[in-house]
């Protein structure tokens, strides 16, 4: 597994150094230390980088404390707790999970809504399993440049 500095992880994963000790504060995203040269290294996984990467899209829609509540509820049910591997559907305030499986239909969870009543239940929405509505196709992001992870390897090796 590849390991990256924290100042590194704040380039790769558009970040700021304050949110990534908030993030590691709060328990959801942590790092790893080691010791390196009289002092301690905190180092990120690409895996962390990716889930601080995907909180941080899913922030512009929803605030934190729903976050850590979804992450809450994949944890309590046993689900693995990251976001950067499930298809979530934001609209409306509301959040849906679309878990899929390879050998059952797509199903959809709500995750949060505006009553709390709904959070863990089912929902029957009628979808066409070959054409995705608009809603769940990912759009790629406006205006940010897009970080190929062999260009920053190449970058960080390069001499200044």
């Amino acid at each position: 597994m590849e390991w990256f500095t924290r100042r590194h992880a704040v380039i790769l994963a558009r970040s700021s150094p304050s949110r990534l000790k908030y993030l590691e504060k709060t328990g959801i995203v942590i790092p790893r230390r080691v010791q390196a040269d009289n002092r301690l290294e905190v180092l990120y996984s690409w895996e962390q980088i990716l889930e601080i990467r995907t909180i941080a899209r899913l922030r512009q829609y929803l605030s934190f404390q729903t976050i850590r509540k979804i992450i809450h509820f994949f944890q309590e049910h046993g689900i693995e707790p990251s976001l950067r591997n499930k298809q979530l559907v934001v609209k409306d305030g509301s959040v849906t999970w679309v878990r899929s499986s390879s050998n059952v239909i797509p199903e959809m969870i709500q995750l949060h809504g505006k009553r709390h009543s709904e959070i863990g239940q089912f929902v029957l929405s009628p979808i066409n399993l070959h054409e995705p509505p608009d809603d769940l196709t990912p759009k790629p992001p406006r205006g940010k440049k897009v970080v190929s992870l062999q260009d920053f390897k190449q970058k960080l090796n390069s001499p200044r």
